[in-house]
């Protein structure tokens, strides 16, 4: 992808030109001011939609940029945080934050093994998001959010 950071933005837009998406790759374990003043420059880029990428949830604090990236994070307008770091699925209603750490690795909590798929859905642009199972292909979870990150019916 022609990156020489571990923290980067790939930008998407629409061929219609009626939205915008960001997503926002954020290296927690190297941390510093350069990526810390880059982060807030990415992230006060207006856009429809925006996702930031990082390895820990917002409650792993093992990594030294998650608390300074979530501080961040929270500052500027967020669709929603993909992350993992958790051997698991994740992601409750009320959360900006999906847990997709349930594809490779020995898994915790129980989980079987999976992956998510995201498609924007056109009758109100939602971005819904389907968790499967890996063996068997059936949905273990389905939900959907606005561009602002509140919940979509």
């Amino acid at each position: 992808i022609g990156q020489t950071k571990p923290y980067y933005e790939i930008d998407v837009a629409s061929t219609a030109g009626d939205w915008t998406a960001k997503f926002v790759f954020v290296a927690a374990n190297a941390w510093s001011s350069t990526q810390s003043s880059w982060l807030s420059s990415a992230l006060s880029k207006p856009t429809t939609y925006t996702f930031v990428i990082r390895h820990e949830r917002a409650s792993v604090h093992d990594a030294p940029g998650v608390d300074p990236s979530q501080a961040i994070m929270n500052q500027h307008p967020l669709t929603l945080a993909i992350v993992g770091h958790t051997h698991t699925y994740d992601h409750s209603g009320s959360s900006k934050e999906i847990v997709v750490g349930n594809g490779g690795a020995p898994l915790s909590s129980g989980a079987n093994y999976g992956y998510v798929i995201a498609r924007q859905r056109h009758s109100d642009d939602a971005i819904q998001f389907w968790s499967y199972d890996y063996s068997t292909n059936a949905v273990v979870d389905h939900f959907a959010v606005h561009a602002d990150g509140s919940s979509a019916p």
